[in-house]
């Protein structure tokens, strides 16, 4: 299950994907989300929630690492990775697909944490 809601007053995509999320799946919201980051002025934050996601294959994995790729080439910004240390399997794949396209993103509990974490951080880049 997925879900990608954008925030255009706050420049900001929050996505939320959970439970088994097989490859057809990670595709459409692949797509989902990427149409929708397009809505928004470069430099936009996303909030991942990924507290009830399980671990995806291989092939998962590479569309996770190619839509945030692409997500940085749009022009993402600041990122905030909603986690708990229970899934920590899939905050790590998630943080390692990252890593490897060139950014790490900042960790929080909870949706209010996490957009209380992205208003300090760009209230203090402006």
């Amino acid at each position: 299950m997925y879900k990608n809601q954008s925030n255009l007053v706050k420049n900001r995509m929050h996505l939320k994907v959970e439970g088994k999320v097989d490859v057809d799946e990670m595709q459409a919201w692949s797509n989902d989300l990427l149409t929708k980051l397009k809505s928004l002025k470069p430099g936009f934050s996303v909030i991942s929630e990924i507290l009830n996601f399980q671990p995806t294959t291989e092939e998962g994995r590479q569309i996770l690492i190619e839509t945030q790729r692409k997500a940085k080439e749009i022009g993402m910004g600041h990122v905030v990775r909603i986690v708990k240390s229970s899934n920590f399997v899939a905050a790590a794949q998630w943080q390692r697909s990252s890593r490897s396209v060139g950014y790490v993103a900042m960790e929080a509990e909870s949706l209010e944490a996490a957009e209380k974490l992205l208003d300090e951080v760009e209230k203090g880049n402006h």
